[in-house]
């Protein structure tokens, strides 16, 4: 797999408030409360954000995450308050924005994300409140958005997620027992996989794809485990992992894999700490690397490696700052960063590692602001960069 589409597998495992494009020059943050887009320019040396002439940028009503397509050239949010999906054109040399053409997307309600197939030619919007799929056709040289169906699937669509080959959507169903899986046929329609949907635990909402697809892995939030399920490549039927669900904390929040597809660390959000797991290759069972899950602070959310897949952060919800561990390359097992915790602003939370791995950003909700930090090559240990925090929009996400 090529770093690019590395990045991007990444960006892929969960709604993003903030995201770095693949280049590594640019953040973007969705503000729900104030219904725009922060875009900062990253000072290459030093880490430093400076906002884009014109920042922040409108979209629709209440954005709830941002994705960028593949490329890097165009920029969308998933406005949940009126059901569409906005869209800017990013000018690299100039930073930049310009709304597409068309701008904003009629969707359904509540659209939770866009998740773009592997060469940005079609996209996939799971909306909440009207349990169907928006599926999408992008133009690649104006970024515009054309609709093509909207499919129906079981109550309450999380996020969806494209797997790495772009041939499978999946979805978890908040409050419900179950995940959907869909085909991708050439033309961008989806088709149910067979046996969909498929029995997961109490309360499942992130489906998490190994690098390989091969496995996938969802969290659930109230039966406190793992469902673990075998990938069919051709008709994406999912059949249970031996051994699942797997244990974890109280309300296992998502689960992230190194990006080797090795290891995986689960956030439990009511008991505070990481869950750490060896994925065993040849049957993609879950087993734990700690004798105890290792302390993280209060409420634990969103947990990211670093690009090279030695360091791992989880944003400290409740606790306003950022948790950090080595990571044992030959075990996955997890050493404490010195220093760690780091301070964030109010509620902080999706932390962002940019592709280089030198500098990580995170955004406050409570506060308005982000974090930014210079990040250590041989230790991982967060230092703030010049002029942390920074001015976003009213970023505070009430869903």
């Amino acid at each position: 797999m090529t770093p690019a589409g590395e990045r991007y597998t990444t960006e892929r495992l969960g709604p993003r408030l903030t995201i770095v494009d693949p280049s590594g020059r640019f953040l973007f943050v969705a503000n729900w409360t104030s219904s725009d887009l922060s875009a900062y320019r990253i000072d290459q040396a030093t880490g430093a954000l400076a906002s884009f002439p014109g920042s922040p940028f409108p979209s629709g009503q209440n954005p709830r995450a941002v994705t960028i397509d593949p490329a890097g050239r165009f920029l969308y949010t998933a406005d949940w308050g009126s059901a569409t999906i906005s869209g800017w054109a990013l000018d690299p040399v100039a930073g930049s924005l310009r709304p597409l053409d068309g701008s904003p997307f009629p969707t359904g309600r509540n659209p939770r994300n866009i998740r773009f197939t592997e060469t940005g030619d079609f996209g996939f919007v799971s909306c909440a409140a009207d349990a169907v799929i928006a599926v999408y056709r992008r133009d690649a040289g104006t970024g515009r958005l054309t609709n093509l169906a909207r499919v129906p699937t079981a109550a309450r669509p999380r996020s969806a997620m494209v797997d790495p080959s772009g041939r499978l959507v999946l979805t978890a169903h908040e409050g419900s027992t179950v995940v959907s899986v869909f085909r991708v046929d050439p033309r961008g329609h989806l088709t149910p996989a067979p046996g969909s949907p498929f029995r997961a635990g109490t309360d499942p909402r992130f489906v998490t794809v190994d690098p390989a697809g091969r496995y996938a892995f969802v969290p659930n939030q109230r039966s406190n485990d793992v469902s673990g399920y075998h990938i069919d490549a051709e008709t994406g039927h999912l059949t249970p992992i031996v051994g699942s669900p797997f244990s974890a904390g109280r309300r296992p929040f998502q689960l992230v894999l190194s990006p080797d597809g090795r290891f995986g660390y689960l956030a439990n959000e009511k008991s505070n700490t990481i869950s750490a797991y060896r994925l065993e290759p040849t049957t993609g069972g879950l087993v734990p690397v700690l004798r105890h899950p290792a302390p993280a602070g209060r409420r634990p959310v969103w947990p990211t490696t670093d690009p090279s897949g030695r360091f791992l952060y989880v944003a400290n919800r409740d606790s306003g700052n950022v948790s950090g561990w080595s990571i044992d390359q030959a075990t996955g097992a997890l050493a404490a960063m010195p220093g760690s915790p780091f301070q964030a602003g109010r509620r902080p939370r999706a932390i962002t590692v940019v592709p280089s791995g030198r500098f990580a950003y995170v955004a406050n909700d409570w506060s308005s602001d982000v974090s930014g930090y210079a990040v250590d090559s041989a230790t991982g240990v967060l230092t703030p960069v010049p002029g942390s925090p920074f001015r976003a929009g009213t970023i505070v996400a009430t869903v």
